[in-house]
């Protein structure tokens, strides 16, 4: 890897997990600010929400991931006429599309009591109301997330992140507004929907400004490009296709064979693997935009040596924000949501809630461990199709799965439903893929990543179980989780430096570290 390359990615690495750990903090305060302040049956709805209109997704037929690639190729060949007929041609496809989503909630609309099960006295047409303007909202947004995935395919991350961050911090504010004000649900979706659309029209001016050849007009729209776009975008269509239904559908199956309040369990108990996963896919996301300019400047041997060097990066990071959630779950839950195995309130659901809370964190992290990185690598290297049919097959396992084990099971079989599918698929079938990308062996891998990882893991482990016999859940507050927290942490990264980080790499940090505190 050449350093403009290697500055390139730590740049953005860099800028999404500042995004990220900023979300992450605002996270958890907006988390237990929506849960105490909207209730059980809102919050369940406001989270039924945002999994119905993620289906608006299912519209943008793969093209966003083709917008990307497009325009991570455009700064090589500096084709621009032809890139300004694809992404014209991709989004006047996408206002078209938004007359869809605008029928699909009118109708859903009045359906909304015949397709959920809402507790007695519930004031449906409030929700009713509450459903029109998301959907409308959504509509409305739909076309300008092109810009989104531009910014990401010129490798400018790290402007996107800046815009999401600055909207991040008017969202927090504003919502804590909203209930000081005294207001509910339907003004929080009026305000989601002006902040989302807001963003993404200054990322458009953005793209504007990074590249000033880039004209969008809707006569550029041709038919012939389309089919051109769609050749590519098919495969990731159908992966993304298969993704919403395994990361949306869980709470629609909920709402329709449990219930709106079977929602707000799931939801909250799956919000530790959630944030798992959004602070370590941060890596992940840049790499999308290097491996399809790599891959299209025949760089193979570099692109080989990004994806073992990813996962060994991603296997570091992703292990050590796993075993302080998963650990430190009872805890962490008590002090953020109150949720307290001594409350009457919860005698029914606990049990439930830290079950899934277990079995959704060890899926995501599965998810991350064996499939991530390599995924985004193969994704842009030819195996589009491959990856297309595991997301097909994952999501026909995961939506079966779920259905089977919520009958047996209840809430907690959902769960389940997810994580087999992604055991089966992960272990066994994407991940001898990318070793074979790679050209390094299983075993090899296995020996260099995994195994010195799980050698890493004990210290803070055996650490971490003393502590949790030692001190009883009610005695836990927000500085004993912490400095517990803090604790393993230097436990996990000090064998790291010396078992994980080869000579050369710790001589290189050092070396850039010097220099930046000298500057």
């Amino acid at each position: 890897m050449d350093n403009n390359l290697k500055k390139q990615i730590a740049v953005n690495t860099f800028a999404n997990y500042v995004l990220t750990i900023s979300r992450f903090i605002t996270q958890i305060f907006l988390t237990r600010i929506l849960f105490l302040n909207l209730g059980e049956v809102s919050y369940g709805f406001w989270a039924l929400l945002w999994s119905i209109f993620g289906y608006s997704l299912l519209l943008d037929f793969g093209f966003g991931t083709s917008v990307q690639k497009y325009s991570a190729e455009v700064t090589v060949t500096g084709d621009y006429e032809k890139y300004n007929r694809q992404i014209s041609t991709v989004i006047t496809s996408y206002a078209l599309m938004s007359s869809l989503i605008v029928i699909a909630t009118l109708v859903m609309s009045q359906l909304l009591t015949k397709l959920f099960i809402f507790p007695e006295g519930t004031d449906v047409i409030y929700y009713r109301r509450v459903f029109i303007f998301f959907g409308l909202g959504a509509a409305l947004t739909f076309p300008s997330g092109a810009f989104t995935e531009i910014l990401r395919g010129i490798n400018k991350i790290y402007l996107r992140n800046l815009v999401k961050f600055i909207t991040l911090i008017l969202n927090f504010a504003g919502i804590i507004i909203i209930f000081k004000l005294g207001y509910g649900l339907l003004e929080l979706a009026i305000f989601s929907i002006i902040i989302n659309l807001s963003s993404n029209l200054i990322m458009a001016a953005l793209c504007f400004k990074m590249l000033p050849k880039m004209r969008i007009v809707p006569k550029f729209f041709q038919l012939k490009m389309l089919k051109e776009v769609i050749s590519f975008s098919i495969f990731a269509y159908l992966i993304m296709f298969s993704n919403i239904i395994i990361f949306k559908t869980d709470q629609i199956v909920l709402g329709l064979m449990l219930g709106i309040t079977a929602i707000t369990v799931y939801q909250i108990a799956s919000r530790s693997a959630n944030m798992l996963l959004q602070f370590t896919h941060q890596f992940q996301e840049t790499l999308t935009p290097v491996a399809a300019a790599l891959h299209k400047d025949g760089q193979h041997g570099r692109l080989r040596r990004i994806l073992f060097n990813s996962n060994r990066i991603i296997a570091v990071t992703s292990t050590l924000l796993f075993i302080i959630l998963t650990a430190l779950i009872k805890p962490v839950l008590l002090v953020w949501l109150e949720i307290d195995p001594a409350n009457p309130q919860y005698a029914e659901t606990y049990n439930s809630i830290i079950h899934i809370a277990y079995i959704m964190n060890i899926s995501i992290y599965l998810l991350l461990l064996f499939r991530s990185g390599s995924s985004k690598v193969l994704l842009m290297t030819g195996s589009h199709k491959f990856l297309s049919y595991v997301a097909i097959s994952e999501s026909i396992m995961n939506v079966g799965f779920s259905i089977l084990f919520i009958k047996l099971l209840g809430v907690v079989g959902v769960a389940i439903g997810t994580l087999i599918p992604n055991i089966i698929l992960g272990i066994f079938v994407v991940f001898p893929r990318a070793a074979k990308y790679s050209q390094i062996s299983i075993r090899e891998t296995v020996s260099r990543i995994y195994l010195p990882t799980a050698i890493i893991c004990l210290l803070p482990l055996i650490f971490v179980g003393y502590i949790n016999y030692r001190i009883p859940l009610p005695q836990w507050h927000f500085i004993t989780i912490v400095w517990v927290s803090s604790l393993m942490a230097l436990l996990y990264l000090i064998p790291a430096w010396f078992i994980m980080i080869t000579k050369d790499e710790r001589h290189g940090f050092i070396l850039n570290l010097r220099k930046l505190l000298h500057r």
